[in-house]
């Protein structure tokens, strides 16, 4: 998945002038803001580009500046074959059908449905997976085909990926409840 790209930008940004360290950070994009703890840290690209391999558009990183840091990968990925598809407006059946569909389309990660988690009306699935580096959660919505994509993992100072406790995962959900889309 993206997570080593995740993982690089999140060292790099730790390195750069270009984070932003700041008191209850809001991570904004051109589509979306999420709210973030107390003293967590964000990089955005400010001129995302797709990725020519799986045409999805990085928008940015975040995470929390700790010895075993939460580190999120925030994504846009279009899918023309669910174009008709917005758990914006499904319900419990449509949501469910739909983590089902994610849960085989992550089966090279042993994904493990975690949680459907609501920010006001919008529903994000969220599943713990695995893959030889380790273990992340993928969590994402979709409308119109547009789906917003977070990996998160966690990864310790010598740049090793580390389980993700429950309480990371709560961390997790109340992130993705704080969404709200940019009108």
């Amino acid at each position: 998945m993206k997570k080593a790209i995740v993982i690089g930008i999140a060292l790099l940004a730790v390195l750069c002038v270009f984070s932003a360290v700041a008191e209850g950070v809001t991570f904004t994009t051109q589509y979306f803001t999420v709210e973030l703890p107390e003293g967590w840290e964000s990089t955005v690209n400010e001129k995302p580009e797709k990725d020519p391999e799986d045409g999805s558009i990085e928008l940015g990183s975040f995470y929390s500046p700790e010895n075993e840091s939460l580190i999120f990968g925030a994504y846009l990925v279009y899918y023309e074959e669910m174009k008709d598809v917005s758990l914006w407006s499904s319900d419990a059946s449509e949501i469910q059908d739909y983590a089902d569909a994610v849960k085989e389309a992550l089966a090279d990660y042993h994904p493990e449905y975690l949680d459907t988690v609501m920010a006001g009306k919008i529903p994000f699935v969220l599943f713990r997976c695995t893959d030889k580096d380790g273990e992340f959660i993928y969590a994402d919505t979709i409308t119109n085909g547009n789906a917003i994509e977070f990996e998160a993992c966690v990864i310790d100072l010598n740049e090793k990926l580390c389980p993700v406790t429950d309480q990371r995962i709560e961390q997790i959900k109340t992130i993705l409840a704080s969404f709200k889309p940019v009108t």
